[in-house]
């Protein structure tokens, strides 16, 4: 078999691993990593799917966590991605979340393209659904809410704002993720975009995780409410079907 014919065997496959929580990972995206050769895994992944992957699999730490600790530039993630896909035939890289929802997914993928590698992707649970089910609260309501926008307030430094606040519904659910330093001033624009104090709020951290928390409010208190950013990922949900 020529190097060519051989690339034809080898395969990326992008798992989603959830929020958290390790049995939260789908029945495919398991599978994925009990046949690897090769685990790039992210931070925010529970150590314990790694247990799925056979006893000889090679794990690489590819942790990017915002503010904590060593974090691999993206390019460097890129590149190892493909310097494993050309070696090895099987290898998993496993994202956080659902690899689609804020995961660098399109840059990961371009640059497997490049190589010529073949690629798989493996949805997974993401944060703002995780959220709602532990919350035990809908993301859609019939008659009050009838769609949801998942978005981040933050940019990249040097990048422009995203405008996400140009066009807010009432009868929107949004979700901010990677909200913790920023949910006030997020309150403070809807609040100028007309939305109403008394709109319903959900904070979470740690969605799925041992440590899980939630804060519920109005929108009109979020000026005013102690917020714990310490070391959880946290998630803002604002929108009338959490009411």
């Amino acid at each position: 078999m020529n190097a060519a014919s051989q690339l034809n065997t080898h395969t990326i496959t992008f798992v989603g691993a959830g929020p958290g929580a390790a049995d939260l990972i789908t029945l495919r995206g398991m599978r994925a990593l009990q046949a690897a050769q090769v685990v790039l895994y992210d931070a925010l992944i529970d150590p314990e799917l790694l247990n799925h992957c056979a006893f000889d699999v090679l794990r690489v730490d590819v942790g990017k966590r915002c503010g904590l600790g060593r974090s691999r530039p993206q390019d460097d993630i890129n590149a190892l991605i493909v310097e494993h896909g050309l070696k090895y035939a099987k290898v998993v890289r496993l994202k956080g979340g659902d690899p689609s929802i804020f995961g660098r997914l399109d840059e990961e993928i371009t640059a497997v393209r490049a190589a010529g590698l073949n690629i798989e992707v493996v949805p997974g649970i993401t944060t703002a659904l995780a959220a709602a089910a532990a919350a035990q609260t809908p993301l859609t309501r019939r008659g009050v809410s009838r769609s949801v926008r998942l978005m981040t307030a933050s940019v990249g430094q040097n990048q422009p704002s995203n405008g996400w606040d140009a066009h807010i519904d009432p009868s929107e659910t949004m979700v901010f993720y990677m909200a913790g330093r920023q949910v006030q001033q997020i309150g403070l624009n809807l609040l100028a975009r007309g939305l109403a104090p008394e709109t319903p709020v959900l904070i979470m951290r740690g969605v799925s995780w041992a440590n899980q928390s939630e804060q519920r409010a109005v929108l009109g208190e979020l000026l005013s409410l102690e917020i714990d950013i310490a070391d959880a990922p946290c998630v803002l949900l604002v929108g009338l079907a959490l009411g």
